[in-house]
């Protein structure tokens, strides 16, 4: 089992951010993408720093005009590695404008952090005839491809994860360009699936798998679970609740650190215990949103419900795939139920205690 465990712990990762956002324009002579790129995720030289972070807006803003001048093709090539763009499956040329050094006096983009980024347009000519614009997103690791589209009533908001793409809209054989349908839960689904398995929520869901590895009982368990995160997850992406979010990793670890110990001296599933997972549900619906939130910034309210639903759902799948290959690795040793229960449960708490010291006293450690 304590293989098992180490086998989800995260590496260390270069710098990374959270998602690239951009709004799709059909102004009809042209197509855009346009958004602000973060200019050390642009850069070869700062983007492969394990734990690198971003570059300073004051600092960048005086660098000298050659160096300036290579932020601006170094960010062409790498926008031409993470983004492909086709028309009725065929490549389309593109090319990228930075509005910031059309400015009198040059100014890049305010940002309350003093995180450096830079204006970007991509650029596409329309193409005659029938067929999909649509745009394939190579992006790294967990970082998200966001598109924005604004047409009136259709206006919405859809993704995708790395190897993924997205349709930006169609055109008819009349010449006639058409809004693309867009799914209801666009690649939020495959982000919610995805972020379960970081190893604090797998932890935590090992840890209820640990003490009644039966499905009845699982399912009462997860389901109080997936109605306290969704409760919390919703309110604070519609902005209604905040809570700080380094208290709330510290509580999450604090969270595994219990459900382990607790495993250890009750025998069954009793009130107390339910009573704990559906507040720990509510607490770990905070760290989704701390996530979500990070993709969702600059979404009009009214297109955050389709995110907030795939996310959900997203969870809800992986949750069921975690205790499905928990259940099928125990049928073996069912002979050591005692022993696996005991022991699993010993990793758990050392795993959430470890994590809670590092939180508190050593944030910049790679442990977790």
């Amino acid at each position: 089992m304590g293989m098992f465990f180490l086998g989800f712990l995260p590496m260390v990762q270069a710098h990374q951010v959270a998602s690239v956002e951009l709004e799709f324009q059909d102004l009809g002579e042209q197509w855009r993408l346009v958004g602000e790129m973060d200019i050390a995720y642009m850069l070869p030289e700062t983007r492969g720093v394990p734990g690198g972070l971003p570059l300073s807006r004051e600092a960048v803003m005086k660098y000298p005009p050659e160096e300036m001048a290579r932020i601006r093709v170094e960010t062409d090539a790498t926008l031409r590695k993470l983004l492909r763009i086709t028309f009725a499956d065929e490549e389309v040329d593109w090319k990228t404008e930075f509005p910031d050094f059309e400015r009198e006096p040059f100014e890049l983009p305010e940002e309350a952090g003093d995180i450096a980024l830079m204006s970007t347009r991509i650029v596409i000519a329309p193409v005659a005839g029938a067929g999909e614009l649509r745009v394939h997103w190579a992006g790294e690791q967990e970082t998200e491809l966001i598109i924005l589209i604004e047409e009136g009533e259709n206006s919405g908001v859809i993704s995708t994860l790395p190897g993924g793409s997205l349709v930006l809209l169609k055109r008819l054989e009349s010449g006639r360009s058409t809004p693309a349908p867009k799914p209801v839960m666009g690649g939020w689904l495959q982000l919610g699936f995805h972020h379960v398995m970081g190893a604090d929520h797998i932890l935590f869901i090992l840890g209820i798998f640990l003490l009644a590895p039966r499905w009845r009982e699982l399912v009462r368990q997860s389901l109080l679970f997936t109605l306290a995160h969704s409760i919390t997850l919703g309110l604070a992406v519609f902005g209604w609740v905040t809570v700080p979010s380094l208290w709330v990793e510290h509580l999450i670890a604090l969270s595994i650190a219990w459900i382990g110990i607790e495993n250890l001296w009750i025998r069954k599933i009793c009130r107390q215990r339910l009573i704990f997972v559906f507040g720990f549900g509510l607490l770990h619906g905070l760290g989704f949103a701390s996530v979500l939130k990070a993709k969702l910034e600059g979404v009009p309210r009214d297109g955050l419900l389709g995110p907030l639903l795939g996310f959900n759902v997203g969870v809800e799948l992986a949750q069921i795939g975690v205790l499905g290959l928990a259940w099928i690795l125990l049928w073996p040793l069912r002979g050591y139920l005692k022993q696996v229960q005991k022991y699993g449960s010993i990793l758990i708490a050392v795993a959430g205690l470890a994590w809670l010291v590092q939180r508190l006293f050593f944030p910049g450690a790679p442990l977790f």
